[in-house]
């Protein structure tokens, strides 16, 4: 168990032992002169009364599901992509599993469980799949979400939208360490729960009996366990298995511009902002370096594979102790950037948009200009727009939505119009052997080639929308999912494997749990709707209802923590701990075929949120961004040629969506192709 020191809140960070979790608390040099904040208080404005932490101590733990329960619904995602024959070896597989070792894991596993009540039973062995993978963490994990312009147009220069972004960071930082970031909580009657009488009353329950107190209004309080490591921490490569460190008494964040390196000190001795004109003017302090790009940037090897950047990291640290500590143990990185980024312009059509400049960007970007192995980056390009990219191993996306959404409306309310102040930067050149000068060019290259490789298409549809299925009582995310599935049907007539992402943040230091979207309703549909054969109306219809209804309890079940992976990768993860030799369930190759991803998909809508996206999880695979909006629908698919073909799979996408919009709108296009 580590507590944090001063300068977060008082909230403590339990791992098991197999995750590798560091505290630093190093002191941080501020030389920086501070002027009063006059108005700003250093806050969010909407400070929360009941407090940030009001209901951690209370949460639900994650539940472990019954063994039969799980073995039940691994069966049912195995079936749509199986033969008969596959199917049924199978399940004679599991059920030999479920009346036999499994009853032996799940025990160990329960136990365990009760023994380490702080935690739970997903999180340190989830930590440490991230952390033991030796692949690159840049499109193989690190996500990235892209801010809409600033409404006031002078705003969206690189030195203001920075400048206005990190102040807004650091009232993010200052208001949940004091306590007045309201806590993440999901209403399910916000009439009756988000509401001033509610919160006055919620605040004087004792916190160990809280979340009942929420629960009694029909809302449901998030888990924050993941917050400390938004802010001042990172991830070191290691030989076999990565490591997360913290470094609570930061003051200072690191800016990358032009492959150049440098840090000034965004909060005060005492924990104080530093005033907005110091902020101001290192920003153009640093744009005003008239140095070229440095393309021998360290921050390249941040992009190898983490095996052969743990080889390199013990030299770069023992030429450049102090500067690499300075870039670990920053608030977070600032990348500028010094390249535009095509965007939407005012007056053009987002038909007309495809957003593709603005994915690469915040993916990828350029590595001479990347730390990928902070916790978050900021990226700003020369002409305003912004973007987080963050490291996954720490956390997920919960975290980093709620600071997106945040700072973007504070940094829109409070754009800093002051002075500028003294800047404070200090520029940090890096000593190079010839060595680490020969393994940059390495990873330049293979990161480079890996850039090349990587493509994306769009897809915009606006022949239907949230509104029109919630008309028709149909989940907005089942008919996406079904459309991605006739899609890939329809491309290469199989059915694979298909993940989606739910969080599990309902629950103490919950994660995610995976949604199968693959079903046999979704198979009978795909097939009901192929154009060589298809279905009648009435037919399509009822199928379309019948997968609305088996996606809704799939992804209930799933953010109850009820699916069935997490619950296998726990009890796989146990047996290997206790030494047994590989077990049918696990080699059979069925298994293999469900977990190998294909679709890859996951969506995300928000008003702050221009667009985001991932990559392709398996060379052959595709990376499914989505969003179903009011009045229509987008789709990103990424993907490695000649492994996988996005492009192909967006047509027909495409037709897939207008198909669909003909039989939710009552007609048939059976009777079409037959005239």
């Amino acid at each position: 168990m580590l507590r944090l020191g001063r300068g977060v809140c008082a909230l403590d960070v339990i791992h098991s032992n197999s995750s590798r979790v560091v505290l630093c608390t190093r002191d941080t040099p501020n030389r920086i002169l501070f002027r009063s904040l006059s108005a700003d208080d250093g806050y969010l404005s909407n400070k929360s009364i009941v407090p940030t932490q009001h209901y951690q101590k209370s949460l639900p733990r994650l539940p472990i599901p019954k063994l039969d329960d799980t073995c039940r619904r691994y069966l049912a995602a195995l079936h749509p992509l199986l033969s008969e024959q596959e199917y049924r070896e199978s399940e004679r597989v599991v059920n030999s599993f479920l009346n036999d070792e499994g009853k032996q894991l799940q025990a160990h596993l329960i136990a365990a469980d009760r023994r380490n009540k702080n935690s739970s039973y997903i999180h340190g062995p989830w930590t440490e799949l991230y952390q033991k993978d030796r692949r690159s963490v840049v499109l193989n994990h690190n996500p990235f979400l892209g801010f809409v312009d600033d409404p006031v147009p002078e705003q969206n220069s690189q030195l203001n939208r920075a400048t206005n972004l990190i102040l807004s960071s650091m009232r993010f930082y200052r208001s949940y360490k004091d306590g007045f970031l309201a806590p993440d909580i999901y209403h399910m009657d916000p009439k009756k729960s988000d509401t001033d009488q509610f919160k006055n009353l919620i605040r004087k329950v004792p916190q160990s009996l809280s979340w009942y107190g929420a629960y009694l209004k029909k809302a449901f309080p998030l888990d924050m366990r993941q917050y400390p490591w938004l802010f001042h921490s990172t991830r070191i490569p290691k030989p076999a298995q990565d490591e997360n460190r913290v470094y609570p008494d930061s003051k200072h964040i690191a800016v990358i511009h032009k492959g150049h390196f440098y840090t000034f000190n965004v909060l005060g001795e005492s924990g104080e902002m530093v005033d907005g004109g110091v902020v101001k003017a290192s920003i153009q302090d640093i744009l005003s370096d008239t140095r070229p790009v440095n393309h021998h940037s360290i921050g390249y090897f941040t992009s190898m594979s983490r095996s052969s950047w743990a080889d390199i990291r013990p030299e770069l640290d023992a030429l450049n102790p102090e500067m690499m500590h300075q870039i670990d143990s920053a608030m977070f990185v600032l990348c500028l950037d010094e390249y535009d980024v095509a965007k939407q312009e005012p007056g053009v059509p987002i038909s007309e948009y495809d957003g593709i400049p603005l994915i690469r960007n915040g993916l990828h970007g350029e590595a001479y200009n990347r730390w990928f192995d902070k916790s978050f980056q900021l990226i700003i390009t020369k002409n305003g727009k912004g973007a987080v990219h963050f490291e996954h191993s720490w956390g997920d996306g919960v975290s980093v939505l709620r600071y997106f959404n945040e700072i973007f409306e504070d940094s829109t309310q409070k754009h800093y119009n002051g002075e500028l102040g003294e800047s404070g930067v200090k520029r940090w050149d890096p000593v190079m052997s010839d060595n680490l000068v020969k393994m940059g060019e390495v990873a330049r290259t293979e990161f480079n080639a890996v850039k090349e490789s990587f493509k994306l298409d769009v897809l915009k549809f606006d022949g239907f929308g949230k509104q029109d299925l919630k008309k028709l009582k149909i989940s907005p995310d089942s008919i996406c999912q079904l459309a991605f599935q006739m899609a890939y049907w329809r491309l290469r007539k199989e059915f694979v494997g298909t993940y989606e992402s739910c969080s599990t943040a309902a629950f103490k230091f919950g994660r995610t749990e995976t949604i199968r979207p693959c079903t046999k309703e979704t198979k009978a549909c795909s097939i009901a709707f192929d154009h060589d054969n298809p279905a009648d109306l009435s037919t399509m219809s009822d199928l379309l209802q019948a997968c609305s209804k088996k996606h809704s309890t799939l992804t209930r079940e799933a953010a109850m923590g009820q699916g069935f992976d997490r619950h296998l990768f726990a009890l796989k993860y146990t047996h290997e701990k206790l030494g047994g030799a590989p077990l049918p369930i696990f080699t059979d190759p069925n298994h293999a075929k469900l977990n190998h991803i294909i679709l890859s998909t996951s969506t995300l809508v928000s008003p702050p949120l221009e667009i985001g996206g991932f990559a392709a999880v398996v060379q052959d695979g595709l990376g499914v961004g989505y969003a179903m909006f009011d009045d229509w629908f987008g789709t990103q698919a990424s993907y490695y040629p000649p492994h996988n073909d996005g492009s192909a799979f967006i047509k027909e996408l495409r037709g897939v969506c207008q198909d669909l919009k003909m039989v939710l709108s009552g007609g048939s296009f059976k009777e079409k192709r037959k005239v």
